[in-house]
């Protein structure tokens, strides 16, 4: 081999361990950045998934809800009964703010709740059964008579504080009342909540309710 050979193959040899190394390292760190793009990619994607799971089961668990309305959250609690002052209330105002304008003029709910009344609403209801203050409906009540409609009420003692007595035979409680108007093909429209403060009186046959607005 001749000493220009021998020249040219040192150069080449001592010339690729200088190069290799450089376009390694080049390649290296590229592949290290992709890789470190990936685990990135993968890392978001799967936090993703676990928050989506994790709502998913905190809202199975009781952790995040949706709005639920008052009816939804207590119409599975038993009714307050209606032999104590608060249950005489609630079941009161519900046979009063329940509806039959098919069959029903604006005072005949009145009627049926009289069970629960006490003596100034029973002079009331008999000086004037159609004629006296009660729940209105406005005009919807004719087109709910028309439409075959009924509403129903649910009724429930509000956590709120109803105005003091010092007469321990009276007592004032703030009811909460939800109303649903429910039509023949059973499509169901709720009206607009109301709060009205309810007083009942002590009478020789128990708590009565006297008075609301």
């Amino acid at each position: 081999m001749s000493a220009g050979a021998r020249t040219t193959n040192q150069h080449t040899a001592e010339g690729l361990p200088k190069c290799r190394p450089m376009r390694l390292a080049w390649r290296g760190k590229a592949s290290a950045r992709a890789n470190l793009v990936v685990m990135l990619v993968l890392s978001v994607a799967m936090l993703g998934v676990a928050c989506g799971r994790g709502d998913r089961v905190d809202a199975e668990s009781g952790g995040v809800h949706p709005p639920t309305s008052t009816t939804r959250l207590l119409e599975g609690v038993p009714a307050p009964d209606p032999v104590t002052p608060d249950g005489v209330a609630v079941a009161a105002l519900r046979e009063i703010y329940s509806w039959e304008p098919t069959t029903e003029n604006h005072g005949t709910s009145l009627s049926r709740a009289r069970k629960f009344l006490g003596p100034s609403l029973i002079r009331m209801l008999d000086a004037s059964p159609t004629g006296m203050d009660t729940p209105k409906a406005t005009l919807q009540w004719s087109d709910w008579a028309k439409a075959g409609a009924r509403v129903d009420a649910f009724t429930f003692a509000s956590g709120e504080t109803a105005p003091h007595t010092t007469d321990p035979n009276v007592q004032q409680f703030k009811i909460g009342i939800e109303q649903t108007v429910v039509y023949p093909n059973g499509r169901k429209e709720p009206l607009p909540p109301a709060t009205v403060i309810a007083t009942v009186v002590r009478t020789p046959d128990g708590w009565r309710l006297d008075a609301f607005r």
